[in-house]
């Protein structure tokens, strides 16, 4: 291969002295046969000798355009010379008319450098084509796999006794977004599909290896197992010391006993398969079989419980960052408004403002009161349009989010004092009466309840004081 790829250096690089040698040769024919009174183009501006320089540097690299500069600054200083004294050449040369001899080599080694860097983009983006063609090869082969065991697990399906609606059960608590249910229904699939009588499911744990004894590699804890008649005949850590669970990581397929080094000391594992995060390439937990019937270790039963690992590492994996998602989550699905979490923080930093550098801040609780006497769907929909409302009502600056419950709206006012307040109480109050009150509403039986809490530069307030205070104060006006 490296042979090969300097035979085609060399053969290009001849190449192109033959094309620089020809175009010079070409120019000075030209220049001879139709511009006799100005040898050598000493008068053209720009200097025909740069064209050539340019196409040979852009087509070829550094080396050729070079090549080609040097030659053309050569024939230019022989035209410059041509018919002169070289005697006195020390006396009668001037510097500047060495300028398009310069030019000539800076100008090829410049866009060849760049058609360099051009051609080594080109041959990075070829490699990474390749390997993507590759990868797709493989998913294609893959998918081929998985359809094979599809139509294998169909055929399965329909042959059973009443499978079906143990089997869409099944499915359906797999397409949980809480690991604990998933849990379940991925035992259930490998008993039922794989005949398996002895199977336990582990997770990759969040601590590091070194925490829990595991000499180096990945440690996997039991989360659920079956057909033990001890509960401490599984082990409650795997770690990839034992031959199965690293060949299973380090492959991402299947490893049953014959394919790993035995070794008594490890477990009596048959099968270990991976479940992979294919969202962050890693092997994010394992299904191990350590008893199934004899005969029932086939091929189908490991492509079996291929296909089930990979729809266990989907669910489990979406699950998961389904639970990051929301966690990560600062708004109220509910309301439309900030959870209280958000809320917190905000209130927690403008009373640290006010402590630093004065001012005034004041926290309003929004109480809608007898909101629980309304059904689900009454509720929710009371509860976002309040949301709405006040957020209408509100500054660019304000904030408005859940006060620890449903039903409760506690309101950040930056900069005001608890006089300007009171006339934000008004406008929400009177916005609520015109939205939910009037004859005939079904919602007319609801009502406001409200506090007002203040802090200043002057009597600084924490934000647990300024929430105690507005509750204490909305307690005092629902007597």
């Amino acid at each position: 291969m490296t042979k090969t790829i300097s035979a085609n250096r060399y053969s290009r690089q001849i190449e192109s002295l033959i094309e620089a040698i020809l175009g010079l040769a070409f120019l000075v024919v030209l220049n001879a046969a139709f511009f006799p009174d100005d040898p050598g183009y000493l008068s053209v501006s720009p200097h025909p000798f740069l064209f050539l320089v340019i196409l040979i540097a852009s087509r070829y690299g550094t080396f050729d355009g070079f090549i080609c500069g040097l030659l053309c600054a050569s024939v230019f200083v022989g035209y410059l010379f041509w018919n002169k004294d070289l005697a006195g050449l020390n006396v009668t040369a001037e510097w500047s008319q060495f300028i398009p001899a310069y030019l000539f080599i800076l100008l090829g080694l410049l866009l060849g450098e760049i058609r360099e860097v051009a051609n080594r983009e080109v041959s990075r983006l070829q490699v990474e084509t390749g390997s993507l063609i590759r990868r797709n090869d493989d998913v294609v082969r893959e998918n081929a796999l998985l359809m094979q065991v599809k139509d294998e697990l169909q055929q399965r399906v329909l042959s059973a006794d009443d499978p079906l609606s143990e089997f869409y059960q099944s499915a359906q608590r797999l397409q949980t977004l809480r690991p604990d249910e998933a849990y379940p229904a991925v035992m259930d699939l490998v008993g039922r599909f794989t005949g398996a009588e002895k199977f336990a499911l582990y997770q990759l744990a969040d601590v590091p290896s070194t925490l829990v004894g595991a000499p180096g590699g990945r440690v996997f804890t039991l989360r659920q197992s079956r057909g033990w008649s001890n509960p401490t005949e599984f082990d409650d850590r795997l770690d990839e010391t034992h031959p199965a669970v690293a060949r299973a990581v380090e492959r991402r397929e299947v490893t049953v006993v014959k394919e790993a080094v035995t070794d008594s000391s490890k477990g009596d594992i048959l099968a270990c398969a991976p479940m992979v995060d294919a969202s962050k390439d890693e092997v994010m937990g394992l299904i191990v079989i350590e008893r199934i019937p004899f005969m029932r270790l086939t091929q189908m039963t490991v492509s079996h419980l291929f296909t089930i690992a990979g729809w266990a590492g989907k669910a489990l994996a979406d699950a998961r960052r389904f639970d990051s998602a929301m966690d990560a989550r600062v708004d109220d699905e509910t309301t439309g408004t900030y959870n209280f979490r958000f809320l917190t923080q905000r209130l927690a930093e403008e009373a640290q403002r006010v402590r630093r550098y004065g001012g005034s801040c004041s926290y309003l609780l929004v109480n809608v009161v007898d909101v629980d006497t309304l059904g689900i769907d009454e509720r929710r929909l009371v509860l976002r349009e309040t949301g709405l409302l006040v957020r209408k009502l509100l500054r660019t600056m304000d904030v408005v989010g859940v006060h620890r419950t449903l039903g409760s709206f506690g309101i950040i006012l930056p900069s005001t004092s608890s006089v300007q307040a009171s006339i934000v109480t008004s406008r929400v109050n009177e916005s609520f009466r015109k939205g939910f009150g009037g004859y005939g509403s079904r919602f007319a039986h609801l009502r406001l309840r409200m506090g007002i809490a203040s802090t200043t530069g002057a009597e600084p307030l924490s934000e647990a004081r300024l929430m105690e205070e507005a509750e204490r104060l909305d307690l005092v006006q629902g007597r």
